[in-house]
């Protein structure tokens, strides 16, 4: 299908939508991530702030869509060197910059490398250097089955997207059947709908499990003439993703605010695939590149940096409005600094070091 320039655009805005989602609790006077009254730096973000976490919510359905795309037609191991290549350099940048910053900050340094450690492995158990990490461990899981699944298809045998049509269902069952489970507990007010909220489920894929398969779905329909059948899951997939949201949100205005988003994002999801043509052909696809691009760093070094910036910056800038714009710039530039040269060349030396064993074994091989 080629290259579809408007999910460039939706990873920067839900980018933005996390950055925001920390901001509006970061602290002014200490580093907080939950400040409150008048320690709150930034009171000023809009209420549909509180709300930005939905961006993780469309990094997901965004991950289902070009993870399908990506493992039509590769082997799983190739597929998962392409995934280390592109997540592992930017995140071993980044947690990098977290540790130190913290560290510069007084706190334990052994507690502090474990926690860098366990991130730049992305370890299913934290704590981590920061705290986007997590979301990069769910990813990181989502691809392993996207990799088993392209290991065992080619042991047995069968059709590729048939394949992604089965996972897809099958993640989109046990998660849809496990946040129904949630819901009904949660609206009984029984005790074990907190212990649901164990990260252990997440890592299982049962909460997120159903953006994914949505994700993959969209996909697959756009490869071939969508059935009645794929149509309806697709719709059902939408429900229990909103579903989601529900539980995920603790007020009713949060989670109207985080549905508006996460559906006009959506909808954009869908107009990229079927504009892309059109999309493809203008002027503003290298800016759209350029800010999919700054989407990553931006999202995996805002966090740390960010809160333990505003209360430094703060002494010397007094107007909240001018602090916050010196924040975003400063994260914002180093993101790009980190697209434009960091992350490029060891997403580089990562791939010559894949490369390395089958070189080694070609150059062996008798000339015919």
């Amino acid at each position: 299908m080629g290259h579809i320039y408007g999910i460039d655009l939706l990873r920067f805005l839900a980018s933005i939508a996390v950055v925001l989602f920390h901001f509006k609790s970061f602290g002014m006077h200490a580093p907080e991530q939950k400040a409150t009254g008048q320690d709150v730096a930034f009171g000023f973000l809009p209420d549909w702030a509180s709300s930005g976490w939905i961006g993780v919510q469309v990094f997901f359905v965004l991950s289902g869509y070009v993870i399908a795309q990506t493992a039509i037609g590769a082997s799983w191991h190739g597929f998962f060197k392409k995934r280390a290549i592109r997540i592992l350099p930017a995140l071993w940048i980044s947690a990098t910059i977290a540790l130190l910053i913290r560290i510069a900050s007084g706190e334990p340094i052994l507690e502090r490398l474990f926690d860098w450690l366990r991130s730049m492995v992305l370890s299913p158990k934290g704590p981590y250097i920061d705290g986007v990490v997590w979301t990069l461990v769910i990813e990181a899981i989502f691809y392993t089955v996207i990799g088993i699944s392209l290991f065992v298809r080619q042991r047995r045998g069968g059709k590729e997207l048939e394949w992604l049509d089965r996972l897809a269902f099958l993640l989109g069952a046990m998660s849809g059947l496990f946040l129904i489970f949630y819901s009904v507990t949660a609206g009984m007010g029984l005790n074990v709908a907190t212990s649901l909220d164990w990260f252990g489920y997440k890592l299982l894929l049962l909460h997120h499990g159903v953006y994914f398969a949505l994700g993959m779905a969209l996909f697959s329909v756009t490869h071939v003439k969508p059935t009645t059948p794929k149509l309806v899951s697709i719709v059902l997939l939408i429900l229990l993703c909103l579903l989601e949201i529900r539980l995920k949100g603790n007020t009713d205005r949060e989670v109207a605010n985080a549905t508006v988003i996460w559906l006009f994002m959506l909808a954009w999801l869908i107009l990229s695939i079927t504009l892309r043509p059109a999309i493809a052909r203008a002027e503003i696809r290298g800016v759209l590149t350029t800010l999919g691009k700054l989407s990553y760093p931006i999202y995996l070094g805002h966090f740390v940096l960010g809160m333990y910036l505003v209360p430094h910056l703060a002494e010397i800038i007094e107007n909240r409005l001018l602090l916050f714009a010196a924040c975003m710039l400063f994260i914002t530039t180093l993101a790009l600094f980190i697209a434009q040269g960091p992350e490029p060349w060891g997403q580089q030396k990562l791939r010559s070091l894949f490369q390395r064993p089958w070189s080694h074994q070609k150059s062996k091989r008798p000339l015919a």
